[in-house]
């Protein structure tokens, strides 16, 4: 049975490193987060962040805006078309963030 993995988004420009359990495929990711500041958030499979370029490598998996309207956001992804979205046990998958005060959570199933 697939896992699932809650973190907490510290907000500002941060870094939160998952360690991944099993060989799973990566289907869905829910962010929810306090969108106080202009910034981004991307899971990636590289520890290097890409926000802020155009065209990212397929290391990214995902990435959403934060539009500094001081408000609760909760966005749905679907991680299933991604081309690394299949992890392997140990591997690291990083949530990658910029904009200060965007506090939130990431479950990724």
């Amino acid at each position: 049975m697939p896992r699932q993995y809650i973190a907490d988004l510290p907000g500002g420009t941060a870094t939160t490193t998952i360690q991944i359990q099993q060989n799973q495929k990566l289907k869905r990711a829910v962010l929810s987060f306090l969108s106080t500041a202009a910034g981004k958030i991307e899971i990636s499979v590289s520890p290097t962040s890409q926000i802020g370029t155009a065209q990212p490598t397929d290391d990214v998996i995902a990435r959403v805006n934060c539009s500094a309207t001081a408000g609760n956001v909760v966005a749905d992804l679907d991680l299933s078309i991604a081309p690394k979205s299949n992890v392997k046990a140990f591997q690291s998958l990083y949530v990658h963030q910029t904009g200060a005060g965007n506090l939130g959570n990431v479950n990724i199933s």
